[in-house]
């Protein structure tokens, strides 16, 4: 029976579990692809412990350092999930120049190194799959790229990050502070030790710079995707959005096609205000959704969990047997994803250029003429309002303030001015609305 030998680097939360799901797994994929999956090799700087805790028999070859398993001639397939970029991006090119089809469920890597990474790919005619890259478990990538291939896609917007949702919904049912709401994520084991790439929207970025790039053939790195996050959220943005809107805090990834050309995307990751009868307000806790609008399937949504070793893990080996089904029914055809599109480089579109209602809270003195200033502000912007309340005690103030849909740069251009007005607090939040 042909061997198909696999060579996992890191054994941290996801390597781990990639190989528990790849062993406890091994008959069922043997009926299914006439073929065994055989974890022939595993690396990790601490190999020899991490093995240990795994189900590995003995023959199984242990490398301290990623370079020397992906020189092992006798592997046909890497999976990387050492995670990081300079070493994840070495392992990766020399596994591919070594011949290796490869499954990484990086999205730093790919959103750093997309172009550089595919092109390798081609050239050496073989596979790159990263499932895993983006929502967890969620199958978003083979929809996006194979499912709804007969589609024009116009937008593909969703909630990316599973630690940030959590914070949100904590702080909604629970009325509980930001801080108290991170640090019980933290317990959970939802949220790092260091939570910044989370809360400031880079992680939800890197995604989004993946998805922008497989649908449209074409790199859009990660410095072209707008992004800001949560921190300046409090509790009492959530109770007015609710109660006076109608409405729910989700930090959105969003990518936008443009109708007129293939390669104008305008991609971002923003908190923002959506309907409480919009699908992405009941998704609570560590679960990512994903809504599709599409031309022909209409507008499709994906849901599921994107936090934690189990569901990444289900779609690297997801990729691992979608290639070993490859392998064992074309054997020696060389073989690689048509990933890259031809022609003209992708125009990424600025955020600025974009139109969406806005909802912005400040705090300020409670003294004369201060709505006046800060309404003159949105005015001199071409900023419409639409509603106006506050909320007095003491010697401050908040104001709540919504807007009609204008363009987030004007809308960027008068909190930078109020910002600057000596009696307004920098303690604010400013999100769009859906």
């Amino acid at each position: 029976m042909r061997k198909i030998r696999i060579g996992v680097a890191g054994l941290g939360t996801v390597g781990s579990e990639a190989v528990r799901l790849l062993a406890g797994r091994r008959a069922l994929f043997r009926a299914k692809l006439q073929a065994e999956l055989e974890i022939a090799a595993v690396c990790d700087r601490k190999v020899e412990a991490e093995a240990r805790k795994l189900p590995l028999p003995a023959n199984v070859r242990r490398f301290r350092y990623p370079m020397a398993l992906a020189r092992d001639e006798r592997l046909d397939l890497v999976v990387e999930t050492i995670g990081g970029l300079a070493e994840a991006r070495a392992l990766v090119l020399a596994a591919l120049r070594a011949g290796k089809h490869v499954v990484t469920a990086n999205k730093r890597l790919l959103s750093h190194h997309w172009d550089e990474l595919i092109s390798e790919s081609e050239r050496r005619r073989r596979h790159l799959r990263f499932e895993g890259a983006v929502a967890g478990g969620i199958p978003i990538l083979h929809a996006l790229h194979q499912s709804l291939a007969a589609n024009r896609l116009r937008r593909v917007l969703g909630i990316l990050n599973g630690t940030t949702n959590f914070l949100i919904t904590r702080m909604a049912h629970e009325g509980i502070d930001f801080h108290s709401a991170l640090a019980e994520a933290q317990r959970l084991g939802l949220a790092e030790r260091d939570p910044s790439m989370d809360l400031d929207g880079t992680d939800a970025a890197h995604k989004v710079s993946v998805i922008a790039s497989l649908v449209t053939g074409r790199w859009v790195p990660f410095s072209a995707v707008s992004r800001a996050g949560i921190e300046g959220i409090e509790t009492q943005d959530i109770a007015y959005a609710k109660n006076e809107l109608g409405r729910a805090v989700r930090l959105l990834g969003v990518v936008e096609l443009s109708a007129g050309s293939p390669t104008e995307v305008t991609s971002y990751v923003a908190p923002t205000l959506v309907p409480l009868e919009h699908p992405l307000a009941a998704v609570h806790g560590e679960y990512n959704a994903v809504i599709v609008e599409s031309s022909a399937a209409g507008d499709l949504m994906f849901y599921g969990k994107g936090a934690g070793g189990g569901p990444a893990a289900s779609a690297v080996v997801g990729d691992v047997f979608m290639l070993g089904q490859q392998i064992v029914s074309e054997p020696g055809l060389s073989m690689c994803d048509p990933l890259w599109a031809k022609g003209a480089p992708v125009r990424p579109l600025s955020i600025d250029e974009t139109v969406s209602a806005h909802y912005l809270r400040l705090e300020v003195a409670d003294r004369p003429g201060v709505l006046s200033r800060i309404t003159g502000s949105l005015g001199r912007s071409g900023i419409s309002i639409a509603q106006v309340h506050q909320d007095l005690g003491g010697r401050r103030a908040r104001v709540y303030l919504t807007t009609h849909p204008s363009p987030h740069r004007r809308m960027e251009r008068a909190v930078r001015e109020i910002l600057r007005l000596s009696f307004v607090s920098h303690r604010h939040a400013w999100l769009r609305i859906l």
